[in-house]
């Protein structure tokens, strides 16, 4: 973590380079700042590449203290874990972070002031610029004395172990190995159909110790297309430590039904009956992964499972054979085995080699002995195969490694576990430690959206500047190298493929948990009703429904304070519970979980070193001074009331760094004044009347996102502006209360994925779509498009591979195989009146899924009708057809055909 605080520092300085002062350009730093800020840049560059030095092996030593740490009785700090480590070096990291930390603590300090006094007096102003330039000043020289001590140091010790880190995007998600046996088992045990006559509910357990396998083979059964038909419902959930009954319901009915926000004023019994409800009568699937206590989960979640006479399971994963073998009988159980040698280097060389040949001989018998130390642990087995796969090729490096993996002998299964993610942890570039660790400051089962974990890594500061990449882009390379390191796993994808969500598993939580939490300065976990005392503390994580900043527990300790995250339940806060004034350093405040009842804090705007913010609230937001949030990243605003839709003022827009903003659909703003090259998601943005604020699309030249939301009657040319967005890859347009929309006459060029919903097109108008040239994703949902006939032209939708249709008054479907020739997926929910798809479709060879949802069964007959050709004309079985009913919650909202 040392590293993560001189490359926080590096980005801010490197971000005063890019900048003049806000406000007042008449009080600019001193001519020669840009001089000492570069010299700056320069040493804690130095400073960076020193610290993304490799780390010495743990010895047995070491391994003997770990028993305290499993069994949980204490939580030992880094340094314990590596005692060995040479007491200089050691003293020389913590000088660097010492310095790093203090440096911005004090250079933030300064900065802030020097925004907060802009438009005042021009002599107070001067003053804080004064104060600023000093510090800069005091810091080069700090720094220069630990960059004499390192380069003294480094000439008595030589580097020799090196990584490179290899963030090509390949997938490894369901490698398994050896388990072909079990997998057919268990889905036997999920298909066939119990020849008892009891009215019981059957469930199947997968059994056995961490990191043998039992989640991956539960999501191969999951996902195999034969259980997909099979079942009418699917749904999977992690029982994770911190589990709630709530928590389990949500994510359960989340898999089954799609449900408003109507749904956060539910209590817990009517989830639970709701559920139940849902599930009489059809064949379903729930798995809960994970599941440690019986009594706790299971009793809670049971009564929400009819005991249906048509073959519905619950499977569960534990390691806890008492829980397995109250819950299954003896003949619904399976244990997860050990791999065999064989087994273990087929393992290996596929996660090492990408799913390729091993290249040589000799690399081959060394990475069989390396396989053999993994002691046939499939997760150790992957962790170090994803190790393996970032190194070259070469047998030097690959005896090296074995060398320094081959440690010691290990009595303890859980011994073994911590040695090779704490080995795996050392061999990661020192930028993506902060990464992973960061991961442990969330609750236990976090599924981590893609999009929102980028957009806090940025905020925290934990990236280092490439030359031509976005920040974005530069995280996603980070989550890919996590996830070729098999540090992180797959969890949920979009319908074009793309990754949405990542899991971490037990094992590598609780190694990031017990990590994170041996740094004392970074980061406190609020879990009881009060924390007396904060610390010094850079993060706090919030995992109760307890608000426990105070102005006691704030007094020593809020000045370190950068983040914090709410991640509990149900909490309610009025105005005068709320403490800001002394998190004058605050970077992230994620208050999206929380429900606050007045607009919004006013002290938020008084933290102008605020990147990242999201806050969930009823109220006006329309009189606060949003131009104090100049460092303003991403901004997240919803309502947690539906029929209480947020007001904000003009110039929200207008703050210079803006990359992300979203807001609730119906929350009014206007397109900033100035052209924002930096905004890159907009989502949703309100059109309204012949508003030209609202239309303006020039303003914003570099999105990549935009969600708009039309209400009240716009201008036919209003959207023309539009095609201007040369960057624009993803578009979302829904209509409120308007009687009449306009497609525009062209969209952006370079336009990947479209959707639509309740704008009540004739389909004469998709011609216009058809046309776009690297449209891959097109959605089409509430009615988007009305009337029972559609034609396709031939040259449309040349590149669309996954279309969706949604809602729809279509009866005849025109189309031959010319019209969609690169077609993969094709999803149709709720199109009650179309009977049959067009027969030219068993032409389209590249069609993979065709999947119905609540339609028609003669449409249902079709699509297999289709499948049936293909395979008999074509040869091709690649084309799965899933009969996919989607369960809707009672709502409030009229869907259905306009008249």
């Amino acid at each position: 973590m040392d590293c993560a605080v001189v490359t926080s520092l590096l980005g801010i300085v490197e971000q005063l380079l890019l900048q003049k002062p806000p406000h007042n350009n008449n009080n600019n730093l001193p001519d020669d700042a840009q001089i000492i800020l570069s010299t700056l840049k320069d040493k804690l560059h130095f400073l960076q590449v020193y610290l993304d030095k490799p780390k010495p092996k743990i010895t047995s030593e070491a391994l003997k203290r770990l028993d305290e740490e499993i069994r949980g009785v204490a939580i030992k700090a880094e340094d314990e874990i590596e005692s060995d480590r040479d007491e200089a070096v050691k003293s020389l990291d913590e000088e660097i972070r010492d310095a790093a930390m203090k440096a911005e603590d004090e250079i933030e300090s300064k900065l802030g002031e020097f925004y907060q006094v802009q438009g005042e007096g021009e002599g107070i102003a001067v003053k804080a610029c004064e104060d600023l330039h000093r510090s800069l000043q005091q810091v080069v020289k700090d720094f220069e004395c630990v960059e004499v001590r390192i380069r003294d140091h480094l000439q008595q010790q030589q580097i020799t172990l090196h990584t490179s880190s290899s963030s090509s995007k390949y997938d490894l998600e369901y490698i398994t190995v050896g388990a072909e046996r079990d997998i057919e088992r268990l889905k036997d045990m999920l298909l066939i159909q119990s020849s008892s006559s009891t009215q019981q509910l059957q469930v199947v357990s997968i059994c056995g110790t961490p990191g043998t396998g039992k989640t991956t083979l539960a999501k191969r059964a999951y996902e195999d297309p034969l259980i997909v038909s099979h079942f009418d419902i699917r749904a999977w959930t992690v029982a994770s430590r911190l589990y709630t009954r709530r928590k389990l319901l949500i994510d359960i009915l989340g898999c089954i039904a799609s449900f408003t926000t109507e749904i956060s004023n539910k209590d817990d019994d009517q989830l639970a009956e709701q559920l139940c409800n849902i599930l009489t009568g059809q064949r379903y699937l729930i798995v809960i992964d994970n599941l440690r206590r019986k009594t706790e989960v299971w009793d809670e979640l049971k009564a929400s499972f009819p005991p249906n006479s048509n073959g519905s399971r619950v499977l569960i994963t534990t390691a806890d054979q008492r829980v397995a073998r109250s819950l299954s009988s003896h003949n619904c159980i399976i244990g997860t085995l050990v791999l065999n040698t064989e087994e273990s280097w087929n393992l290996l060389s596929k996660t090492a080699f990408n799913g390729k040949c091993c290249p040589s001989r000799e690399i081959e018998l060394i990475g069989r002995r390396i396989a053999m130390i993994c002691k046939g642990v499939p997760l150790v087995t992957v962790l170090v195969g994803g190790l393996l796969a970032t190194l070259n090729n070469s047998p030097k490096q690959w005896e090296d490694f074995e060398t320094h993996f081959n440690n010691t002998s290990f009595s303890v299964l859980a011994h073994l576990f911590w040695y090779t993610i704490e080995f795996c942890y050392n061999y990661l570039p020192s930028y993506l430690k902060a990464c992973f660790l960061y991961l442990g400051g969330f609750p236990e089962g976090t599924e981590f959206h893609v999009k929102k974990l980028i957009k806090l890594w940025i905020a925290e500061g934990f990236l280092k500047s490439e030359m031509n990449k976005s920040s974005e882009e530069i995280a996603e390379d980070y989550l890919c190298d996590l996830m070729n390191r098999r540090l992180v796993q797959v969890h949920k994808r979009s319908l074009d493929g793309k990754i949405k969500s990542y899991m971490l598993h037990d094992s590598l939580y609780n190694f990031c948990f017990q990590k994170l939490y041996g740094y004392d300065e970074y980061i406190m976990r609020c879990k009881g009703k009060y924390n007396d005392f904060l610390g010094g503390h850079r993060w706090v994580s919030i995992q109760n429904s307890c608000w426990p900043i105070t102005p006691n527990n704030l007094m020593n300790s809020s000045f370190k304070i950068r983040s914090v995250l709410y991640f509990g339940e149900d909490l309610y806060l009025a105005k005068c519970w709320l403490i800001f004034s002394p998190l004058k350093l605050l970077r992230v405040l994620d208050f999206s979980l929380l429900k606050y009842w007045h607009g919004m804090p006013s002290e938020i705007v008084d933290l102008v070193h605020l990147r990242y913010l999201a806050l969930r609230t009823i109220g006006s937001l329309y009189n606060f001074q949003w131009f104090k949030l100049q460092q303003l990243q991403t901004l997240i605003l919803s309502s947690w009331a539906k029929e209480c839709q947020l007001q904000l003022p003009c110039n929200v827009l207008d703050l210079p760094w803006l990359r992300h903003v979203h807001y609730n659909k119906g929350c009014s703003s206007y397109l900033p004044n100035m052209v924002q090259e930096n905004l890159q998601t907009l989502s949703w943005f309100k059109v309204t009347d012949k508003d030209s604020r609202t239309t303006n699309f020039t303003k914003v030249p570099n999105l990549k996102e935009l969600g708009i939301y039309i209400e009240g009657e716009v201008l036919p040319n209003a959207l023309d502006s539009l095609a201007q967005l040369c960057q624009l890859e993803k578009l979302k347009v829904k209509m409120g209360r308007v009687e009449r929309f306009n497609l525009p006459n062209s969209f952006p060029p370079n336009l990947k994925q479209l959707t639509f919903s309740n704008t009540h097109l004739s389909w004469e108008d998709m011609d216009i779509i058809g046309k776009l040239p690297k449209l891959d994703l097109l959605k089409l949902k509430d009615f988007a498009f009305c009337g029972p006939e559609w034609t396709p032209k031939d040259g449309e939708f040349l590149q669309l591979r996954f279309f969706l249709i949604e809602r729809s008054d279509l009866e005849h479907w025109n189309a031959n195989a010319n019209h969609f020739p690169a077609l993969e997926s094709l999803i149709l929910r709720y199109c009650w009146d179309l009977e049959k798809l067009p027969n030219e479709f068993m032409e389209v060879c590249t069609l993979r899924l065709i999947e119905l949802g609540n339609c028609c069964s003669s449409l249902v007959t079709s699509a297999r009708e289709i499948q049936q050709a293909q395979r008999e004309l074509l040869g091709y079985e690649g084309l799965i057809v899933r009969d996919a009913t989607k369960v809707e919650l009672p709502t409030n909202e009229c869907s259905g055909k306009k008249v």
